[in-house]
């Protein structure tokens, strides 16, 4: 409202003068600050190496113009390689050392203290950027999780954030990738022998997918030798997400952290009837 109420009077231009300044200075977090900044004086470093590199054409070329009575044009000439060279400059920089996923890399890797690839810090630097209308998501709360499951974690509430914004999602889970084999077979009807005749016993679970999904949920990528490893697993990664743990974080935030509780309840659970007392 306030900043409303001071652009009453100015001028077309001032306003958008403003708008432009309001732009260049709003970020998100200190590493977004620094990569705005950075690509900022970048531009303008390249704007003036390339006017220096240009001067020997430019100099006789604005001695004519100008003596002919074209200022005009030459005036539109400067303006239009400022900001076409700017704006270019820009692009570059972002294609070279200044890669706009840069600020997502290091705030994840420096503040959440999750190990990334370049590759995950571009599919997830919408969480960090402040492009879904100036929002982001600080996620200090995912320090708190077992380092092993951080990542896990942060890949999830970006796949949950892109869902709501009605995109794919950026990232395939374990389970996923499980949930997409069985149904593989059973398209390409491989297996309807051998599920024919396998029984459910602790060492497989080839006749119950559910049963690998719920492992991979907790963190299992094969079946246990007892049901103390289940319920071990399960503690563990339960852990990372009591409700105390995200009380500080956006709403959606603590969402996440109760919808993972709920998976990750129904998963033990089900393991639980079909493996509790059966299991040496």
């Amino acid at each position: 409202m306030t900043s409303k109420i001071n652009r009453i009077g100015e001028s077309p231009s001032q306003a958008a003068a403003s708008s432009l300044i309001e732009m260049a200075i709003s970020y998100t977090h200190v590493y977004d600050l620094l990569f705005r900044v950075g690509t900022g004086a970048g531009g303008i470093m390249l704007v003036v190496v390339g006017a220096d590199l240009l001067h020997p054409i430019s100099d006789p070329l604005e001695r004519e113009l100008k003596s002919s009575d074209l200022e005009w044009i030459w005036l539109v000439l400067m303006w239009a390689y400022i900001i076409g060279g700017y704006l270019g400059s820009l692009i570059l920089l972002n294609k070279t050392i200044l890669p706009f996923w840069l600020p997502s890399y290091l705030y994840a890797r420096s503040i959440i203290f999750t190990k990334i690839s370049a590759d995950e810090a571009k599919r997830l630097s919408f969480l960090f950027d402040g492009s879904l209308n100036g929002s982001w998501y600080p996620l200090g709360a995912l320090r708190k999780i077992d380092p092993e499951f951080r990542r896990e974690a942060l890949f999830r509430f970006a796949n949950k954030i892109a869902a709501e914004q009605g995109w794919q999602r950026p990232f395939a889970m374990p389970e996923d990738i499980l949930r997409n084999q069985h149904r593989a077979k059973d398209e390409a009807h491989t297996s309807q022998k051998e599920t024919r005749h396998t029984t459910n016993k602790p060492g497989s679970f080839s006749a119950d997918p559910q049963i690998g999904i719920c492992l991979q949920i907790l963190g299992l990528h094969q079946m246990p030798k007892s049901f103390e490893d289940i319920k071990a697993a399960y503690r563990r990664k339960i852990a990372g997400f009591h409700p105390d743990k995200f009380s500080n974080e956006r709403a959606e935030v603590l969402q996440y952290a109760e919808e993972e509780s709920k998976r990750l309840n129904f998963a033990y659970s089900y393991l639980e009837s079909r493996f509790a007392g059966k299991m040496t």
